[in-house]
């Protein structure tokens, strides 16, 4: 039972939908599990000087990774067939394995994912609990045969693109495009365009729409080049993937049945063998969480939707649950809550809208129910606040400033603490976004009807600290903060026309953590001769350029530059004045 969510997952791009390509047949040639397959990486420009070379023979490694098999492999819990190989990603000399399988008439991919540790004591697990996707076992088909490679240089870092598609009945398929990378030990995947196809009853496609990253509607022939268009100016090669075919063991019950069935049934009536050989050979089918509900943050009167995965379930009921525990249908708790909305939607998605302040701690959770069995899921909680009244100083200084007329003065943003962005802008709104998932949501500001210098650029950013507002971005015009669709904040700054940086920071609490950055500096050849330079470097240094930078070309960096870009938005607005 799977969700597509397009509108919603469009408009945020904040989650990955499971992928399944059109996988051609994999043949079982790879070598048994007792000698598995190394994937041949796909081929770099590295030097021989600069090649990884692995700390840990391979055979080694093979035998680590065998020898933690019970951490990756699937059991019980899905259906046969599924599928491993290792590989090695990231270039690092240290083996992957993944084991992949996909399910569902809806088209569901799980996977897992382990590294070898650089002193050989295990594997670790490469996919984060922040990754951005539905859920943690909810992958991009990845199972095929070979999958392009496009390396990026200046970042180290090798991109492997996989086209998906998720289905909603016969009528209505969502594709999309998405890239792996495996960097520092962690797996993440980034979107980069989609295609929803709906047909008639006919069978006749009747309607197509395709986007970019940034819910852009883009035509069907961009949709098709996106990939090679986002990795424009990198080196593209193939990697080719031997895949291990493997069965779940299945666990015969039918003696324990025959024996329960007629134990149950003696005192009742005659039972013949064929009834009873019947009854077993039906054992009940185990219903399996795919997606729990994610918790929010909302403000009194917000709304959001919760949406839950479940394979081999045939019904779907929400409940909610109070802080004592005690559960509630959605009757119910409306009644309990008033005000509240409930509203239960395909696809196994619940809107709650006109949140009250009495619904803070409560918790959401879907019950599947399947054949003589259900299973419940992990339930989503509801932090309710005045986040509108906590943050409602600085909304009231932009407020005054458009009432005033003076957002077109910059001596009386500087005097207010308030951006002077906002003399761009004939109108100013403002949303509320948890940027760091820590269950208090971040103020955004933002120009509405924007001239061009300050387009979606966000006026300031602030968190609540003790409930008091606190500053953690302001813009100005040599320095702006813009919101990209994976939570991160994205900062432009200049200090001339021959130095300026673009950095991407993560907000942790009430501080910006700088992830990585790309600058241009004023550097001096030997003759003395000036020239602009471009450079990448990881995290922060007090100067640049520092010993972590990394030089690299003008063309580099205005791909790099571009990429970064194409993932800022601007939340949805309430408008201020």
């Amino acid at each position: 039972m799977k969700k597509l969510a397009t509108t919603l997952f469009l408009a945020a791009v904040i989650c990955l939908s499971a992928c399944s390509g059109n996988t051609s047949v994999i043949q079982n040639t790879a070598p048994t599990p007792e000698q598995p397959a190394v994937a041949a990486p796909a081929p770099t420009t590295v030097s021989q000087t600069e090649q990884k070379v692995p700390s840990i023979p391979i055979e080694d490694q093979k035998k680590i990774l065998e020898n933690n098999r019970g951490l990756w492999e699937f059991t019980e819990a899905y259906d046969s067939p599924w599928f491993y190989t290792f590989t090695d990603l990231d270039h690092n000399g240290r083996l992957e394995v993944i084991a992949a399988t996909t399910q569902g008439t809806g088209i569901f991919t799980y996977a897992n994912f382990y590294e070898v540790r650089q002193d050989g004591s295990g594997i670790d697990n490469c996919y984060h609990e922040n990754v951005e996707i539905e859920g943690p076992d909810d992958w991009p088909e990845i199972v095929t045969d070979s999958l392009p490679c496009y390396h990026d240089a200046a970042g180290d870092c090798y991109f492997y693109a996989c086209e998906g598609i998720t289905r909603e009945g016969y009528a209505h398929q969502y594709y999309a495009w998405y890239a792996l990378c495996l960097k520092d030990g962690t797996a993440d995947w980034e979107f980069i365009a989609s295609k929803d196809v709906t047909w008639t009853d006919e069978g006749a496609s009747s309607m197509v729409e395709c986007r970019d990253a940034r819910n852009n509607i883009i035509s069907s022939q961009d949709y098709d080049s996106a990939v090679d268009r986002r990795f424009y100016g990198m080196e593209k090669t193939a990697l080719n993937l031997d895949w291990t075919q493997m069965e779940i063991p299945w666990e015969d019950t039918s003696a324990e049945s025959t024996e329960s069935a007629t134990t149950e049934q003696t005192a009742q009536e005659p039972v013949t063998q064929q009834q009873t050989l019947s009854a077993a050979s039906s054992p009940q089918v185990e219903v399996v969480i795919t997606k729990n509900p994610t918790s929010e943050a909302l403000a009194i009167g917000g709304k959001t939707w919760f949406i839950a995965h479940a394979d081999q379930a045939e019904s779907l009921t929400w409940q909610l649950v109070d802080p004592e525990g005690q559960v509630y249908s959605v009757d119910s708790a409306m009644a309990y809550n008033p005000g509240l909305v409930l509203e239960v939607l395909e696809g196994d998605t619940i809107a709650v809208s006109n949140v009250p302040l009495s619904l803070n701690g409560w918790g959401i959770q879907a019950r599947f129910d399947g054949q003589g069995n259900y299973a419940v899921t992990d339930p989503a909680y509801i932090y309710v606040g005045d986040f509108v009244t906590a943050y409602g100083s600085i909304i009231e200084k932009y407020r005054t400033a458009f009432v005033t007329g003076n957002n077109r003065n910059t001596q009386y943003a500087w005097d207010n603490g308030i951006s002077e962005m906002m003399a761009y802008s004939s109108g100013v709104g403002y949303a509320l976004k948890d940027l760091d998932k820590n269950g208090v949501p971040e103020l955004i500001i933002a120009g509405m009807g924007t001239e061009d210098f300050s387009n979606k650029n966000a006026y300031d950013i602030y968190t609540l600290i003790n409930d008091i507002p606190v500053n953690i971005a302001t813009s100005q015009a040599r320095m702006r903060y813009y919101i990209r669709t994976d939570s991160t904040i994205l900062y432009e700054g200049s200090g001339g026309a021959s130095y300026s940086y673009i950095t991407v920071q993560r907000l942790n609490g009430s501080t910006l953590e700088d992830v990585d950055m790309i600058f241009t500096n004023l550097d001096m050849t030997p003759d003395g001769t000036y020239y602009t330079g471009f450079y990448y470097q990881q995290g922060h240094s007090d100067s640049l350029p520092s010993e972590k930078s990394v030089a690299i070309s003008e063309e580099e960096f205005t791909v790099y530059y571009q990429q970064l870009e194409s993932s800022i938005y601007v939340p949805p607005l309430t408008k201020i004045a």
